[in-house]
């Protein structure tokens, strides 16, 4: 039986034994988009008192930062000039970030015209913070992506929140970790990189708006 062939199509060629199964299933539901659009509409609905603009924002940052240029790379997979949707290669990860920054900005410009929740222009500021430090970065090594969106997850909560709360994600970071590596799809240091980014950046950006205002 061909155990490639439940995963998706962008996928297949990319599972070498039934042991990495379990890797790939980490590094697809805890990838960047997904941990992303979760988190925000769960923070924004958590504490909305407009249901309707929290959806509204949520789904404009998830649309800009996650989806569109997700539905990019998918083309380009689809099309045979990107390998996977994980973008294994450095300079296939150029023009997707590049989008995401764009939309990204587009994004925070609206959040500003609307007057929305601080949290929608904090979060969007951190990706696209992150997103240009990996895009300027890709020319010089391939950080991990996914280890990156799932420490900035951790840092946001623990600064937005509190740091017990932030430890419900950890053991879902290592996972990532764990899985990006049994995978080789980085190497130590460039998940560590993606760690440190992530982590590092919510907290540049909270101190950069507090010292500005």
């Amino acid at each position: 039986m061909d155990i490639r062939l439940p995963l998706p199509a962008a996928l297949r060629h990319r599972v070498p034994a039934k042991e990495n199964l379990w890797a790939h299933f980490v590094s697809l539901i805890l990838s960047p988009p997904v941990v992303w659009t979760v988190w925000i509409y769960a923070v924004s609905l958590s504490s909305a008192d407009d249901i309707g603009a929290a959806l509204f924002f949520a789904s404009l940052f998830a649309g800009s930062i996650c989806v569109l240029p997700m539905l990019f790379v998918a083309l380009m997979v689809r099309l045979g000039k990107i390998g996977d949707l994980h973008m294994r290669e450095s300079r296939e990860r150029f023009i997707p970030y590049s989008i995401a920054i764009t939309l990204g900005l587009i994004s925070e410009l609206i959040f500003l015209r609307l007057e929305a929740d601080p949290i929608f222009l904090i979060v969007t500021l951190v990706s696209i913070a992150e997103l240009s430090i990996i895009l300027v970065g890709t020319f010089f090594v391939h950080i991990s992506l996914h280890a990156m969106a799932m420490a900035s997850i951790v840092a946001a909560t623990a600064v937005m929140y509190s740091f017990n709360q932030s430890l419900v994600f950890v053991p879902a970071l290592l996972l990532v970790i764990l899985a990006r590596l049994v995978l080789q799809r980085h190497t130590a240091i460039q998940v560590l990189l993606g760690v440190l980014i992530g982590l590092l950046t919510p907290l540049a950006v909270i101190l950069l708006l507090a010292a500005l205002i």
